[in-house]
């Protein structure tokens, strides 16, 4: 008989594909959550809505702190 596959429910942080606002805060050098909403606020961080949350891409964090580099 096949083995069912496994099914991990932890992820480790390597394999993180959405972050949170505060892992986001973090990210970004420990900058305040509010600030991290300012910022999707200005359009300047796109974050993935799923239903309430506020979630971002890793990718985005990264761009978003490339664009800074360019203007600062």
């Amino acid at each position: 008989m096949p083995k069912k596959p496994v099914i991990r429910a932890e992820v480790s942080e390597s394999e993180q594909i959405l972050y949170d606002v505060n892992a986001a805060a973090k990210i970004l050098g420990g900058i305040s959550k509010a600030m991290v909403y300012r910022y999707v606020q200005y359009g300047q961080l796109k974050p993935v809505k799923l239903g309430s949350r506020t979630l971002f891409t890793m990718g985005e964090l990264q761009r978003f702190v490339r664009e800074q580099q360019k203007v600062g």
